[in-house]
C-alpha cells in the first residue's frame, strides 16, 4: 500500500472517530450518561494507580493505560505480566452493552528494533493482538470489540494533557452511543 492510501485510510478512521459530530451519526442515540456508570466499574475493576487515565468524550469513555505495561519497545507480544489488567477489563466489558475499540498510540521512537517499517504498522499489529485475547481468552465477541493503529498521529501531550507522557498508551474507548459494525 503506497504512502498516500495509508494517509487517507488514517484520515477515514480519524473523523470517523474522533472528528463526526454526533448528531451527523445517522441512527444515533446519545446516552452520555451511561460513560459515568461504565466509569465507576472500571475503576472497581482495574488495579492500577499509576499510567492510568479516563477521560470522557463525545463518544464515550475512554481508559488510557501506558503501553509499558503491555509490550516491551518495538515488540507486539503482549506481557505475560499484563494479563491481569486485560482480564479486569474483560471482566467488566462482558458485562456491558458497549462497543469497543481498542486504540494504540506511539510516540516517533516506538518501532525500536521491530520489523515494522513504521509506528503505525507496529500499533496496527499490537491493537489487532489486544483484540484476539478479548476474543479468544476473554469470550468477548468479534462484534463487540475491534481495534485501530494510530502510530505517533494523535498524541496525548498537547491533546489531553500538558503533562505526563502517554504518548505511547492503549485506548480503550467504550462507545457512548448505539452504533452500528
Amino acid at each position: 500500500m503506497n504512502y498516500l492510501a495509508k494517509i487517507f485510510i488514517l484520515l477515514l478512521i480519524t473523523l470517523f472517530c474522533c472528528g463526526l459530530d454526533d448528531s451527523r451519526l445517522a441512527g444515533v442515540t446519545v446516552n452520555k450518561p451511561e460513560a459515568d456508570k461504565i466509569e465507576l466499574l472500571f475503576k472497581a475493576a482495574i488495579p492500577l494507580n499509576e499510567g492510568i487515565i479516563y477521560t470522557k468524550v463525545p463518544r464515550g469513555l475512554i481508559i488510557s493505560i501506558n503501553e509499558q505495561y503491555f509490550f516491551e519497545r518495538g515488540s507486539i507480544k503482549i506481557k505475560q505480566s499484563s494479563l491481569y489488567i486485560l482480564d479486569a477489563i474483560i471482566s467488566v466489558f462482558k458485562n456491558i452493552d458497549n462497543l469497543c475499540v481498542i486504540e494504540d498510540h506511539s510516540d516517533a521512537d516506538g518501532v525500536g528494533e521491530s520489523n515494522y517499517n513504521s509506528n503505525w504498522e507496529l500499533t496496527i499489529a499490537r491493537s489487532t493482538n489486544i483484540v484476539q485475547y478479548f476474543i479468544r481468552y476473554g469470550g468477548i465477541s468479534p462484534e463487540k470489540v475491534f481495534g485501530y493503529g494510530f502510530g505517533e498521529f494523535m498524541p496525548f501531550k498537547d491533546n489531553v494533557s500538558e503533562t505526563g507522557n502517554m504518548d505511547n498508551r492503549i485506548d480503550f474507548v467504550f462507545i457512548d452511543y448505539e452504533a452500528r459494525r
